[in-house]
């Protein structure tokens, strides 16, 4: 739980999924470009899907580098609370301006990242999930980018 250098494979097969996946976000937006151009919440959609799995990657090769428990703990804190800013912006928005988006997907996101920032705590603290809770946040939010993928895929229906 607390020895990051026991979970090498698990943040390889986690950062290399994410970057496999980032790459296919951008090719299903590349698919449909023009209808996911022609709408924000699209365009945002899949935006935050790509940023969100090269954030999994940078998390990864967090986990991956040679380091204390404690400054691997501050690292993971720091870096996931700052790219919590990501759906807390959408969020944020939708509440200032209501345009009718749906923020489930954002909330999750939001909480994924904080769960992720709560195991960087929980190292530092040395109780608690330790990377159990960021493995789970990280693999976690690697399903919703394969849905978040897919229904930018699907033909929309108009609004």
């Amino acid at each position: 739980m607390y020895q990051p250098e026991l979970w090498h494979e698990v943040y390889v097969v986690l950062g290399g999924g994410a970057a496999a996946l980032a790459g296919l976000v951008i090719v299903a937006a590349s698919v449909r470009a023009d209808l996911i151009m022609s709408k924000p919440h699209l365009r945002m959609r899949a935006r935050n899907n790509t940023l969100s799995m090269i954030s999994i990657v940078g998390g990864s090769i967090l986990v991956l580098l040679p380091q204390e428990a404690t400054l691997l703990g501050i690292e993971l804190i720091v870096f996931n609370l700052a790219w919590a800013s990501l759906p807390a912006s959408v969020i944020a928005y939708e509440l200032r301006k209501p345009a009718g988006l749906a923020l489930h997907l954002p909330v999750l996101a939001l909480s994924f990242y904080l769960l992720a920032a709560l195991g960087g705590v929980s190292l530092i603290a040395r109780w608690g999930g330790g990377l159990y809770l960021t493995t789970a946040a990280y693999f976690s939010y690697l399903l919703v980018a394969v849905l978040n993928a897919y229904l930018l895929l699907l033909p929309q229906q108009k609004r």
